[in-house]
């Protein structure tokens, strides 16, 4: 799998690994190539072990690019307004 840049590439890989799915990212030090070469040439890749694993690995990533459900929530106890995907207030640290 092709992804835009390392930081997604890394991230990805760890979701895979903590779901147990044995992986690499490879193609992390092209991007300075880019122009030389085509980008999908020099994105980073994803690269699965073992292809047995490959369909549970789409569904992990799938869940990760999806957006989250629901509606914002004010914090209780400052009042900031945060986005749904949060369990913990940024600005002061109280719990959902």
């Amino acid at each position: 799998m092709r992804c835009e840049h390392a930081i997604a590439a890394a991230h990805y890989a760890g979701a895979l690994r903590a779901a147990g799915i044995d992986c690499e990212v490879r193609n992390t030090m092209l991007s300075g190539a880019l122009g030389e070469i085509p980008f999908l040439e020099c994105a980073p890749q994803i690269w699965i072990r073992h292809a047995l694993d490959e369909a549970r690995a789409r569904e992990v990533i799938d869940q990760l690019r999806a957006p989250v459900a629901g509606e914002p929530w004010t914090c209780r106890q400052c009042g900031e307004l945060l986005e749904p995907q949060f369990a913990q207030c940024w600005r002061c640290g109280a719990a959902r």
